[in-house]
Formats: C-alpha cells, structure tokens, sequence
C-alpha cells in the first residue's frame, strides 16, 4: 500500500511539472519591436551601404552598420512617446560614392500588456505618426499601427534609387 501511494504522488509530481512548463517562450520576439521591410524600385530587396542608429539612445545605439539590409528591427523606448533614428546609406554612381542621410522618426502610445506568468508585463505600440527626411527615402508606407510581438511588418520604407 505505502508503496502504490509513493508511486502515485512521484506520478502526480511528474504530471505537475509538465502543467507547469509552458511552450510560451518570452526569448521569441516578445519585445513588440516593428518589423520594417526595405524597398526600392517598388520591390522589396536589400539595399546595400545601410547604417542604422538609434537618436539619443543610450549606450550602444547602431543596429547595422554598413550592411545589406532587406529588413530590420526597430526598438522603440517605452519611456517615451517618440523615437528616432538616423539612417545613413553610401550610395555608389557613375560619378562615385556620396552619402546620404536621413531621420525617421516614430511618434506613439506604449500600451501595458500581461503576457503570462513567465514573461510578465510587456508593451505593444500604437503608432500615431510617422515621419522622415527624403534625402534618400522616397517615402514611408505604415501597413499597422499597432506594434505586437507578431513577425509580420508594420512599415516599409521606400529607398530612392540613384541609380536610374
């Protein structure tokens, strides 16, 4: 008897660990960062001699730096209500290299949200406007105004081509 009972509550252990494990994973994407896509010439490509930097962001704020780039992730501080980045592209012509700036600038409400247990309180956005310098951005197109965890774009960014 004291046996059959060991066997059930090392049984009943066992099947409350597995309740407790949640396939719910805070590392994928839980963040609620805007998925940006890049064009050029009306399709979606890489676009090549990309930098990318976060405005007054503290610590380290470039997220590439003189890449290809066909998308990227864009943070956005949930302190405040607007972030801006400064996007530098090296664009190469028959008359040589120049550089081209640009700012893109996302003003929005961060919205509270409880995920789970695990991964606890986190933000969405809801994107009110956005803006940019059109040096070497064509123009900007916002597919969403609310920001998730979703791994589907929000924005594209419509690059000018100097090479026509």
């Amino acid at each position: 008897m004291m046996r059959h009972l060991v066997h059930t509550l090392a049984l009943l252990a066992l099947a409350t660990s597995f309740l407790a494990c949640s396939d719910d994973s805070c590392q994928d994407n839980g963040s609620s960062l805007p998925l940006v896509t890049l064009y050029m010439g009306g399709t979606q490509q890489p676009i090549a001699g990309l930098t990318i930097m976060g405005i007054d962001a503290p610590g380290d704020s470039v997220l590439e730096k003189s890449s290809t780039v066909k998308e990227v992730y864009l943070p956005l501080r949930a302190t405040t209500g607007t972030t801006s980045y400064a996007m530098r592209r090296v664009v190469t012509t028959t008359s040589g290299q120049s550089t081209i700036d640009d700012t893109l600038t996302l003003t929005y409400d961060p919205i509270e949200y409880f995920h789970s247990m695990e991964c606890g309180v986190m933000y969405n956005f809801n994107i009110k406007s956005v803006t940019c310098t059109t040096h070497g951005i064509d123009s900007i197109a916002l597919l969403s105004q609310l920001v998730t965890n979703s791994r589907t774009p929000v924005m594209r960014i419509y690059f000018t081509d100097f090479q026509q």
